[in-house]
């Protein structure tokens, strides 16, 4: 009696020429709902379907996958910025929305977004994830003086010339890391809910009330 030989499970087809954007993809896909401790070298090349000494011919470490992912996540930021700026009718009215737009793009990114800020160490030190932070960042500062005031290459310098874009940003980093940790509490959690939350916090730095409050 002829034996009936069990199907072996099939390896995932590639695309060669698309390796390097396949173990992008798996990384972004696992990260949807898996922590960053959960990447491998060794699970992304299963689940391409090459071997971890393949990974290496694409990318010098997993490190590398990570802020490649963060840097896409900044330039994604910057042109939701740039929507917004573009599309509204005052600076005060695009700055808020876009604020709304990083919190919700941290919500549904939350391990892209660990990644993005501080997950990595030394992560400047990686020529994509840095030139992708500086765009988006300087871009920030241009839409709040409405001209270029981000200097690279002169920081303690920026740091003066900018400080209104360095407080509002570090105001909606803020919001957006307290919200992804449950740090707030609200009622639903839902999203009209927290825009509502967001647009009253960054109005009243916006719109100087803040400064009114504490001077009283």
């Amino acid at each position: 009696m002829a034996q009936t030989k069990t199907p072996s499970r099939a390896k995932r087809s590639y695309h060669k020429g698309h390796v390097a954007q396949d173990l992008l993809a798996a990384a972004a896909r696992i990260l949807k709902n898996e922590s960053v401790e959960a990447l491998s070298v060794r699970r992304l090349a299963r689940e391409v379907g090459v071997t971890p000494a393949n990974f290496y011919n694409h990318f010098p470490s997993l490190e590398d996958v990570l802020l490649t992912l963060a840097a896409e996540g900044f330039d994604t930021i910057a042109a939701d910025t740039r929507r917004c700026m573009e599309k509204s009718k005052t600076r005060k009215e695009g700055l808020i929305e876009s604020s709304v737009g990083f919190v919700n793009f941290a919500i549904a990114n939350k391990q892209v977004f660990r990644i993005m800020f501080g997950q990595v160490p030394d992560a400047v030190h990686n020529e994509k994830f840095r030139i992708a932070s500086d765009k988006s960042f300087a871009q920030l500062v241009r839409f709040i003086y409405g001209e270029w005031r981000y200097d690279r290459e002169n920081l303690i310098e920026t740091h003066h010339r900018a400080a209104v874009a360095y407080g509002m940003f570090a105001l909606v980093y803020g919001l957006a890391r307290n919200i992804i940790e449950d740090q707030f509490e609200f009622e639903t959690g839902g999203k009209a809910e927290i825009r509502r939350f967001v647009e009253e916090v960054m109005k009243t730095y916006a719109d100087g009330t803040a400064a009114k409050v504490l001077a009283d």
